[in-house]
């Protein structure tokens, strides 16, 4: 080893002379004949190819060095700045990550072990297993996962727990999921999972066969039409459904799932496609369906009958339609009362609408909805329509809507009135508006969006003092100004919480000043600008 040494420096001394073959011909001697290698010999041979040109050879010993002598930095450091000569500045910033995780774990575990608590305790050796599992189960499920890691005994008891497995959630997963990890979580819980989310496309056929307790799936996209139907159609137990935006699905593959999904309650369907050459046969019994979402993204002409499908769900409670271009109505043409309907979206429906004929209806929310009052009219005596009053109403461009209809929306009485959203509507004119305020009809209203053209100052100061139970209200895109924002937030005794005057250009910053820290809104403003399908808004 002495011999060794003094070969070594040998080649030191010929590399401060710039000799660099001469160095490198000791160096190689060194390295030759000794069986355990000092790092610094590995660095000086390193340094010295750098010198000589030959980048690889001395990334080579670089590598070697990291290999034989993890708890180095030279090794680290020279790797990374030849790596840096080859102009891979990225790979050499993957080193120098590595080589800090490396040479800090210790030290970081030993230092931490030393500053923590004395009487630090696994808390799964402290608790009752019972008080355990009820703090795990408010995890989300990637927490669980996470759990996993902690140690053995952790995992070990999570994996013996079925009931934190039961609520497969892989919305929030970061990479592809593998079918070997879903088959492992299914194990975990015993094959007793009752939920599933995913946004990515898995094994679903797989998952529903192994899952007989199987109660809720929402899913996103990846499947195709049969494939749906098929894994669907196993899910005998299947009582929520959730087909979110990606997930597209014809009109008949939704047929279909209706149909042989019998304890269904709930189904959303976010992206159908609806196609003339194929007609969706309603079959099966959905007397079970209380609640139906269908999103129609894409229409090529066809006119799906409406009537066939409300015939099957005598029992629905809540109902959305968007896009739906058939020329029906709600209720249907055919007598069919629904009587039990209890929440009515429609977006872009062509058909007519006639809220008065459903007597249990308590959310009516209706945009782009053009025959409101033409189905409104034709009922020949109106006060032999029986209802109770609407509590949460929502209009959006809704352009046949006037007075009388909105007046007979509400009536017996406006108490229950909750929540009226009328932005847009083209027929409530400054003189409707005076007169529904007059009228005491938002007197108990909580939630008020009147955003557009028709209000002004003088309104708005009639309404925050008839309106003493709003807490939040929406004025964008109106021509108020700083007297109509101080009159709402000044009211004595005013309830006032939300304030949106996204677009009221003749609001001054004074009033918004006032508005958010004197009196503590929560206040959106600014401008909304476009940009493409994208939409900035500016807070100030």
């Amino acid at each position: 080893m002495d011999a060794s040494n003094q070969i070594q420096k040998l080649g030191q001394q010929e590399y401060r002379r710039k000799n660099y073959h001469a160095a490198l011909n000791f160096f190689d001697s060194v390295i030759s004949t000794e069986k355990q290698l000092d790092v610094s010999v590995l660095d000086c041979r390193a340094a010295t190819y750098e010198k000589l040109g030959d980048l690889h050879a001395a990334l080579k010993d670089g590598r070697r060095m990291i290999s034989g002598y993890k708890t180095d930095c030279a090794g680290y450091l020279r790797t990374g700045k030849i790596l840096q000569l080859l102009d891979k500045d990225s790979v050499a910033l993957g080193i120098y990550k590595y080589g800090l995780r490396k040479l800090l774990r210790d030290i970081h575990d030993s230092l931490n072990q030393k500053c923590g608590p004395s009487r630090a305790k696994d808390p799964l050796t402290v608790l009752p297993l019972e008080i355990a599992q009820m703090i795990m189960s408010f995890l989300d499920f990637r927490h669980i996962v996470s759990l996993t890691r902690v140690s053995t005994s952790w995992r070990d008891y999570l994996k013996s727990t079925p009931r934190l497995w039961a609520n497969l959630d892989f919305s929030k997963a970061k990479s592809n999921i593998s079918r070997s990890a879903v088959q492992k979580y299914i194990l975990f819980s015993g094959r007793t999972v009752a939920r599933l989310t995913t946004q990515q496309s898995i094994n679903l056929q797989h998952v529903v066969t192994q899952c007989k307790n199987l109660e809720h799936l929402q899913i996103g996209g990846g499947y195709s039409n049969a494939s749906l139907i098929k894994a669907i159609s196993i899910a005998r137990n299947l009582k929520c459904l959730l087909l979110r935006s990606r997930c597209e699905a014809s009109l008949d593959c939704i047929s279909q799932i209706l149909g042989v999904c019998t304890n269904l309650a709930r189904a959303e369907f976010h992206s159908v496609t609806s196609t003339p050459s194929i007609v969706p046969k309603w079959q099966g019994d959905m007397s079970r369906l209380r609640t139906l979402v269908v999103k129609v993204t894409s229409d090529q002409g066809s006119k799906p009958l409406f009537d066939p499908l409300m015939l099957k769900i005598p029992e629905i409670r809540e109902l959305s339609l968007a896009g739906w271009k058939s020329r029906t109505a709600i209720p249907p043409a055919s007598g069919l009362a629904m009587g039990r309907l209890v929440k009515l979206q429609l977006s872009d429906f062509k058909g007519d609408v006639s809220p008065l004929a459903l007597p249990s209806l308590r959310t009516l929310d209706l945009d782009t909805c053009m025959n409101i009052m033409h189905a409104f009219s034709n009922h020949a005596n109106q006060s032999d329509l029986r209802t109770d009053g609407i509590a949460e109403l929502s209009l959006s461009c809704a352009s046949a809507l006037d007075l009388h209809c909105l007046v007979w929306l509400v009536r017996p009485n406006f108490d229950g009135l909750k929540k009226l959203h009328l932005p847009q509507c083209i027929e409530i004119t400054d003189t409707c508006l005076r007169t529904i305020i007059s009228m005491g009809i938002i007197d108990h209203v909580v939630d008020l969006d009147l955003s557009g053209p028709r209000l002004t100052d003088h309104l708005v100061q009639l309404l925050a003092f008839r309106a003493f139970r709003l807490e939040r209200i929406k004025v964008a895109s109106t021509p108020i100004t700083g007297v109509g924002v101080k009159a709402l937030v000044t009211k004595p005794g005013s309830k006032l919480q939300y304030l949106d005057i996204t677009d009221c250009s003749h609001v001054s910053s004074d009033a918004i000043a006032f508005a958010r820290h004197l009196k503590g809104l929560t206040l959106k403003c600014g401008q909304e600008k476009f940009y493409g399908k994208k939409k900035k808004v500016r807070y100030e």
